[in-house]
């Protein structure tokens, strides 16, 4: 894949991701995707395949029904990608890390491997700002 490619690809996660819906899943990332979050605030970090990412987004549109990507910058070249956002939410109800009706701020860097246009490995790196 070109540089562009993957950029694109990159890209279409946030665009998929900011509909509101956990379909950016489904849309993005390809069945044998390997999906690794690592800890955030003192929390154990998740991981698996495709499932467990489809899992944690459908989780996510409960709690935090407003949440948003916000791309600051994408470093793409052949199959990988480095895509750097700041997420934002406000919690619908009281979480590990906020009150309901808190919001939260975050910035992440996504280190993504993509494959005919699919994302197919994800590991993303998550900070409170």
């Amino acid at each position: 894949m070109s540089a562009a490619q993957t950029e694109a690809a990159a890209r279409r996660l946030v665009e998929e991701y900011n509909k509101g819906t956990p379909a950016w899943v489904a849309a993005c990332h390809a069945e044998t995707t390997v999906w690794r979050e690592l800890p955030i605030l003192g929390g154990a970090g998740r991981s698996g395949g495709r499932a467990e990412l489809q899992a944690a987004a459908d989780g996510a549109v409960v709690v935090f029904p407003d949440r948003r990507l916000d791309v600051i910058s994408v470093i793409a070249g052949d199959d990988r990608a480095a895509l750097e956002v700041d997420w934002t939410a406000t919690a619908a109800r009281d979480t590990p890390w906020a009150k309901a009706g808190e919001k939260l701020h975050f910035r992440a860097v996504m280190l993504l491997k993509v494959q005919a246009g699919r994302i197919v490995e994800e590991i993303d790196y998550v900070v409170p700002i």
